[in-house]
């Protein structure tokens, strides 16, 4: 197959199509390379406040809406993670590290398979934190968290 030249700019070494593609291919690559995992969870963030030691999350807050229901899930940050919390019943809540262990992008919760997926490499978590589908070979951390009088209290 003949390789046609493109008129490009004075000193373009080898300009053929195929070379420009290749170019542009590994300039893609190169650039995804460097922006690393951007992809991440599409949770609201909750707003948490500190209680103590503790966060707490109050359900009368409207921002915090998403916890009010079996199913919800929200996100907040402390100082060396980001925490998701997850409504499991009326009764019971659950905080578990929300960065996947295995290169560190945010996860989602799917509340119809009770599943926390990775968005970048297909890893998924179970409810307790442990691995159900690699690439991640490591648990997520899990926090202690409870719910008592419309405050969820997350110990980070």
């Amino acid at each position: 197959m003949k390789s046609e030249r493109l008129l490009m700019a004075p000193g373009c070494g080898d300009c053929s199509r195929r070379a420009v593609l290749r170019g542009l291919g590994a300039a893609a690559v190169g650039a995804l390379m460097l922006t690393g995992c951007q992809q991440g969870s599409s949770l609201p963030t909750a707003t948490a406040a500190s209680c103590g030691a503790n966060q707490c999350i109050d359900l009368g807050d409207a921002a915090n809406k998403d916890l009010v229901t079996t199913g919800g899930a929200m996100l907040f940050d402390i100082a060396n993670d980001t925490i998701m919390v997850i409504r499991i019943s009326d009764t019971q809540v659950i905080a578990l590290s929300a960065i996947c262990t295995h290169a560190g992008c945010s996860v989602d919760y799917s509340a119809g398979t009770q599943r926390l997926d990775c968005p970048c490499h297909g890893s998924q978590f179970s409810t307790d934190g442990k691995v159900v589908r690699g690439p991640a070979n490591r648990a997520l951390r899990v926090y202690a968290a409870t719910l008592a009088n419309n405050i969820i209290t997350v110990t980070a």
